[in-house]
Parts: C-alpha cells; structure tokens; sequence
C-alpha cells in the first residue's frame, strides 16, 4: 500500500507549536481529574449506588470505543487530522456537561432513568474520545521534532502534573465537605470550563491538514492490516497490550483504599497527588534518558520498578499503622515509572517504529489495541472482585482477598510485557544492561 506525502512542516514551526500543546494539555488534564477520570469519577458512581461490575461496564467503554479507530484512518487523512480532533474533543466537553443535569434527571424520573442517562452520556463521549484521540495520535507524529520528544514529553508531564496537583488539591477539599452529589457536580462543571480552554489553546499547534489529494475515502481491509505485517510493530503491541491490561486491573484501587484501608473519600482523591509527584520529580530524567540513551532502556527500567510495585501491592498490609505512608510511597513510586513508561513507549512507537508518511494507520492501530486491552480490563476487574468477594484468607502473616487476585495478576502481565518489548528493535544501539552499568559506575565514581 503507497502512503501520500502531504508535505512537512519545518522545525521551527514545530517547535513554535509545543507551548500551545503543552498549556491545552495540562487545561485538559485538569477536565480529566474533575470528570470522567481518576479517583473523582470513581468515588462519583459509588455515591450514585452503582455496583462494581456496573462501574467496571463504564470505564471500558472509554478504551472499548478505541477499537474504531483503524476504520477511520482513511478519513482522518481526508478531513484532517487537527480538525476532527479539535470538533471532537471541544464535542465532548458538551457531552459531559450534561452531567449537570443529573440530579434532575433523577429527581423527577427516579434512579434508574438516571443511571440510563449516565450510561447514554457516557457512551457518546466514549465515541467522541476516541475519534478525537485517534487523530491526536497521528498528528503528535508530524508536530513534535523527533530530536525532541524527549524534553517534549518532560514540559509536558510537568505542566500536567502541576495542573494535576493543584486540581486534586481543591477536589479533595470540596469532597471533605461530604455534601454528597452537589459536590461532584460543582467538580463536574469546573472540569468543563478548563476544558474548554485547553481545546481553545489546541487550535495553534501547526500541521494536521486534509491529505493533498481529494479522492474521497473508502474502507480498505488490506489498509487497515498493512502495518500487521510489520513485526517489529507486532511484538510493540503484544507488550503493549499486556502491560496495559495489567496496569489498567488496578482502576479499582481508590475504591482499594477506601474499603480494605479506611482511608475517606477526600484522602483517597488526594492520594492521586503522590503519583503526580512521582512523574513530576523523574519527567525531566526520563526525558533526557530518552532522547540520549533511547526508548528501550528507559522503558525496560521503568517496566522492572514498577513490577515491583505490582509485588508491592500484592503483600500490602491491611490495617498497620503505617498502610498510608506505605501507600502514599507505592503511589508515588508507581507515578515515577508512569512517567518513564510513557516516554519510552512514546520513543519507541514514533521515532522507530512509526514511519513519515501513512503514520495515521500505525497509531490507528497502536489506539485500537490499547483500546481493547484497556476495555477488558476494567470488566475483567469487576468479575474478579465480584468472584472473590468472599475471599479472605490470611497467609504468612499478610491478608489474600478479592483484590490480592487482581495485584497478582497485574505483576505476572508486567513481567510477560518486559519479555516481549525485549523482542522488539531497539530505536539506538544502546542496550539496557549497559545503561545500568554506565549508571552504576557513576554512582560508585568506578
């Protein structure tokens, strides 16, 4: 299949962009503490009643709707890469705004229609998300420098993570008000307005134009397989796919804090701030790992930590005198490698194994993936749970419950992710073992 070359932006261009795109997402990602994501959006639907398996439903809709995203490749190409997302994405603000009215939803049609109603809003903005995302995907490859991305991804995580702290810090001082559902909407409402801003900031970052020819789009199954036969790119989205599924069992972990810990609503939201802390502190020594050293060794060296923390988790006390301490530390440390896991998947997926030109399929594709192991996950956590609910069996000392199940199999998928990105081409010659000789011999002055 022949790509179309729609023409380059220069460097300078590029580079002029970057603060638009790191102000619109740091706005965003304090619309996505405030609304459909985090710990508010989970302790939200507990409030409202909703059982787990219910709540697991919902939050695989957000990565199931991934799965589109191969099919509207073609499009993408034809319409516009920045177009659609900024339509999408403002859309979706919309859509949630429609939050706002579910105290009257409920008051005058009683709970299950509100809970219909959540669900309907819920879905549409899935839908939206991915469209939007699925451009963003593309479009991050032709307006961030390759030389870059690195230092890119640091300013990035630090505007975020700052916003982040600063949004959880009032979320958690309007949950400790326990006002009940009114509090979650005044969040609700806010998130929309930065939003709003951060999709109005977007509008500035350069590229993403309609391809150069105007032969209308048609869906082409050989298209949308093309970059399957890529190997390379196969063994990425295996460990991809792995690592995300195991990541993505532990959603349910605020409601972990607050059921086997104690710990009240308003704690529980502010603990989101010790893994926002751990990215702050390591973004800029991951990022310049990464430009210097590649995207292999700083995601293999993330990937190993954070198996750790995945063991962490497994053998976590219930009911110690120090359980919050230790688990402010195990999010903090698990945000350090977020941050490291994301600049070298990052690295690894645009600078080596995405090409120039037909990068929409790539990222379609990479979306898709991560969309179906990212949706099974949630439902996968929410039967689990379910089927070890009564569960509790004390070993060595240390409880074994519903949520032990799901911390052991988060660290058997890490372990089985590092085996397959070890498979995949490394972006620069250096390999992982050497970097952690180079590091150790700095650190003992050998």
């Amino acid at each position: 299949m022949k790509f179309e070359n729609k023409g380059k932006i220069g460097d300078e261009e590029k580079l002029r962009g970057l603060p638009w795109s790191i102000a619109g997402n740091a706005f965003n990602n304090v619309f996505c503490l405030f609304t459909v994501f985090g710990s508010v959006f989970l302790l939200f639907l507990t409030e409202l009643g909703l059982s787990k398996q219910l709540i697991g439903f919902l939050l695989s809709l957000f990565p199931f709707c991934g799965i589109i995203a191969p099919f509207l490749s073609g499009y993408m190409e034809y319409f516009g890469v920045k177009r659609i997302f900024l339509f999408c994405f403002g859309l979706r603000k919309a859509v949630i705004a429609l939050f706002l009215l579910l105290p009257w939803v409920i008051g005058f049609y009683g709970e299950r229609a509100g809970v219909y109603f959540l669900i309907t809003a819920i879905s549409v903005f899935a839908v939206l998300r991915a469209i939007a995302e699925t451009a963003y995907y593309a479009w991050m490859k032709e307006y961030i420098p390759d030389n870059a991305r690195g230092k890119y991804s640091a300013l990035n995580w630090t505007a975020a993570g700052i916003a982040g702290l600063i949004a959880i810090y009032f979320a958690s001082r309007i949950l400790k008000r326990e006002g009940g559902i009114e509090d979650y909407m005044l969040l609700i409402g806010a998130g929309c307005i930065f939003g709003i801003i951060g999709v109005y900031f977007m509008r500035f970052i350069p590229g993403g134009k309609p391809s150069g020819s105007r032969k209308r789009p048609t869906l082409s199954f050989d298209g949308i397989i093309e970059p399957l036969k890529d190997r390379n790119f196969l063994y990425f989205l295996v460990a991809v796919g792995i690592a995300i599924f195991g990541s993505l069992l532990l959603v349910f972990l605020p409601l972990f804090a607050k059921e086997k810990l104690g710990i009240l609503s308003g704690n529980v939201v502010l603990l989101d701030n010790f893994t926002i802390l751990g990215s702050l502190l390591l973004c800029f020594l991951w990022g310049w790992m990464s430009d210097r050293f590649g995207g292999r060794p700083i995601l293999m060296l993330n990937m190993c930590i954070y198996a750790g923390v995945s063991l962490g988790w497994l053998v976590f006390p219930r009911g110690h005198s120090h359980s919050v301490l230790l688990l402010a530390a195990l999010y903090f440390i698990s945000g350090s490698t977020l941050t490291g896991r994301v600049v070298g998947d990052n690295r690894f997926l645009y600078s080596s194994i995405v090409p120039e030109e037909g990068a929409v399929y790539y990222t379609s594709l990479f979306y898709a993936w991560m969309g179906l192991a990212g949706g099974i996950a949630p439902l996968a956590a929410g039967y689990i749970l379910k089927k070890f609910a009564e569960l509790n069996i004390r070993f060595a000392g240390h409880t074994i419950d519903s949520y032990s199940v799901i911390f052991f199999i988060n660290f058997l998928c890490q372990l089985t992710a590092i085996f397959f990105y070890r498979k995949v081409k490394p972006d620069k010659r250096i390999k992982t073992r050497h970097l952690l000789l180079r590091m150790a011999r700095r650190s003992m002055n050998w």
